[in-house]
């Protein structure tokens, strides 16, 4: 037994746990014929079997204090057993009180994986740092996922084989961006993930990569390593922009930017390393090139697409006549059939006819909140000012707020249900205030504010070094994960998905390393 569960195992287990979570991630492919069976998915096991099995193995194989550690950990484990207790209680009433259609559904097992997902990735940050993985591993780790992430998507797109990140296949590869097909499809049709599942996902995990991707091309000293490095960051960028989601594709713009003004910091002011010519021009070609195709990008000629929309939106002349025509209804009693079939007429004749809700997707008022339910609803959704709820994420906030204003105090302090809103496919997709308004300010504290915290206390230990702390590589792991912290609030599926989250343990406890590295050092 002291053979197999000795370091190294331990060691190679968390590494590969790492580098495949996007391979694992891919067995939603095989769900429906899991399902059937009534089997769990790999993932699952993996994810809420193997991994508590890791950091119970981390512990009592590396841990030194191990009173300390149970002390802290049953703290918090009371903290959060005794809030999710009474957050299941409120948010199951809360449920009877909002009022949906019948696929919104309230779960208490779904509300434990969910806070189980938001927390383990704690528990993967202790792993790290307690194994002190040297850098030959994390480049390797960061090479890997780079490869099996941007090659199958650069190739699936190149030879349109590929998913897209929005709907159905890719209809065309990158090429034709640059020969007028945005005039025969629409601009997510040319979009591609390849098979990977969260295109929103996969984008923010290599976001996260592509600085350590620059990084580790300034380290490279043999000359065939650092041109293959070189091409890989290239297909990176690339991919980033065939992805097509915003974070990805000025991503692929922005990092290297962002980098070249930590290098100069590093090599010009802190003096830490001689400068490299190398290194300023392949930053300033990368940013060169996929800054000048960025107007050509699936992303951006979709954004270019909405704009369209919205200035017809605007000029749509059945506004005035819908807005005058609702006063009819302000004598109605709410609730009376007469007063649904008023609205139920004035969404259909404004909304849907006259296409002033055309913004929003059909299936946010057919399949998921149909309007015949709730018809008043949306004709204030329709009639409010177009700016306000062009977006997806607007009409989210939207409905999430009308929904929260009917509970009490303490229902939304506990939370309104997480499984409640996901259920019925309308929540927020935006980290933290997601987390805020379904578990509550107390479960947020519990469950996302250790990374920001953990931010917090890591700048003000590095500031208290800093002649010995304002390094590149510090910086680089540092602007990785701030920049994972920065997308889940402007994208969300980040805190809440493995993929991501695995990556940002993995950073924030090889940051963690370091920092102790240079306090455990004698002056």
């Amino acid at each position: 037994m002291k053979k197999l569960f000795n370091e190294k195992n331990l060691s190679i287990a968390i590494i590969l746990l790492i580098a495949l979570q996007p391979i694992i991630d891919m067995d939603y492919l095989f769900y429906e014929f899991l399902d059937q069976f009534g089997l769990p998915r790999f993932s699952t096991i993996i994810r809420f079997i193997i991994i508590p099995g890791l950091i119970l193995w981390t512990f009592f194989l590396m841990e030194k204090n191990k009173k300390r550690v149970l002390i802290v950990t049953s703290i918090y484990g009371v903290l959060l057993g005794g809030y999710f207790i009474l957050h299941c209680m409120s948010a199951s009433a809360a449920y009877d009180i909002m009022g949906f259609t019948t696929n919104f559904k309230f779960s208490w097992y779904q509300e434990l994986v969910y806070i189980l997902t938001l927390i383990l990735p704690f528990g993967l940050t202790y792993c790290v740092y307690n194994l002190k993985f040297s850098e030959n591993i994390i480049k390797k780790i960061v090479y890997f996922l780079s490869s099996i992430i941007s090659i199958p998507i650069f190739l699936g797109d190149l030879f349109v084989f590929g998913k897209s990140t929005y709907f159905g296949y890719t209809v065309a590869n990158f090429f034709s961006w640059f020969t007028g097909i945005y005039e025969l499809y629409h601009p997510r049709e040319l979009a591609s993930k390849f098979f990977f599942n969260e295109g929103n996902t996969i984008g923010i995990l290599m976001f996260m990569i592509l600085p350590l991707m620059y990084y580790f091309f300034t380290k490279e000293k043999n000359k065939k390593t650092k041109i293959m490095v070189g091409v890989l960051i290239a297909i990176q960028s690339l991919s980033m922009q065939i992805l097509a989601t915003r974070v990805a594709t000025y991503g692929a713009v922005i990092v290297p930017i962002v980098f070249l003004v930590l290098y100069l910091f590093d090599t010009l002011i802190m003096k830490n390393q001689k400068l490299m010519k190398n290194v300023v021009i392949i930053c300033l070609c990368f940013a060169g090139l996929f800054g000048a195709i960025l107007d050509f990008t699936p992303a951006i000629q979709n954004q270019k697409v909405d704009a369209e929309n919205t200035t017809v939106l605007l000029s749509n002349g059945a506004v005035d006549e819908g807005l005058s025509s609702l006063k009819d209804g302000e004598n109605l009693i709410p609730g009376t059939a007469e007063f649904n079939h008023f609205y139920r007429f004035m969404f259909e004749q404004y909304g849907i006819r006259a296409k002033y809700i055309s913004s929003v997707p059909s299936m946010y008022y057919i399949d998921w909140y149909n309007y015949v339910y709730d018809p008043k609803f949306w004709v204030d959704v329709t009639f409010m000012d177009v700016y306000d709820r062009v977006s997806g994420r607007q009409i989210q906030t939207i409905f999430m707020n009308y929904k929260l204003d009917k509970l009490n105090a303490y229902q939304k302090i506990m939370g309104a249900g997480y499984s409640t809103f996901m259920n019925g496919s309308i929540i927020l997709e935006q980290d933290f205030k997601q987390q805020w308004q379904t578990l509550g300010p107390i479960g947020s504290l519990l469950t996302t504010f250790p990374w920001i915290a953990s931010v917090l206390i890591g700048a003000l230990f590095v500031l208290k070094k800093w002649k010995k702390l304002f390094r590149l590589d510090v910086f680089v792991y540092a602007m990785s994960f701030v920049a994972a912290l920065g997308t889940a609030y402007m994208s969300g599926h980040t805190l809440d998905q493995f993929i991501t989250t695995t990556f940002m343990a993995l950073l924030l406890g090889v940051l963690f390393c370091k920092i102790k590295e240079v306090y455990d050092k004698k002056d």
